[in-house]
């Protein structure tokens, strides 16, 4: 076989990972990025039970010991399948309170914004992981945290799986 009959025959595997590369990144492009941003001020106000009234909150891990607690924009449908709607303000800070810190070398809170497109406040993060996944579908209006622990890494990072 010539050098030249291999290279026909791997061309349509090189066109077939270029064009899977390129839904992906339309895909990106369409709204549907999302990420968590550092926000000091959302520890304060923790402290200070000064937490936005108007997001819906929800918890995942275990009830007394959750590994992370998120608010989001009602406007925004909220997609989780291990998360739990938190139904008061006491319970809320409660939670938060109890958040189980399984993150080895963590030994704070992170307090973050939940952002879409652009740049847009979809909801809050408090946790003792420093991030996970998170998708923002913009024109559908639906926003998908992942739960942050993975309990078969070495570090329970989840990193939106």
């Amino acid at each position: 076989m010539t050098s030249f009959t291999r290279k026909n025959k791997a061309m349509p595997a090189v066109s077939l990972i270029f064009a899977m590369m390129m839904l992906v990144l339309a895909g990106c492009a369409g709204g549907s990025a999302g990420y968590l941003k550092h926000n000091r001020d959302l520890i304060a106000d923790y402290r200070d039970k000064k937490l936005p009234e108007n997001l819906n909150y929800y918890y995942t891990g275990r009830a007394l010991l959750p590994y992370a607690v998120i608010g989001i924009d009602p406007a925004y449908t909220f997609k989780g399948k291990t998360w739990f709607k938190i139904e008061s303000r006491d319970a809320l800070y409660s939670k938060i309170e109890n958040l189980s810190n399984l993150e080895p070398y963590h030994d704070m809170v992170y307090g973050k914004d939940i952002l879409g497109p652009g740049d847009k406040p979809v909801g809050v993060w408090f946790s003792y992981y420093n991030t996970t996944g998170v998708v923002v579908d913009e024109a559908g209006k639906v926003v998908e945290v992942f739960n942050p622990y993975r309990p078969n890494s070495e570090s329970g990072f989840r990193g939106g799986y």
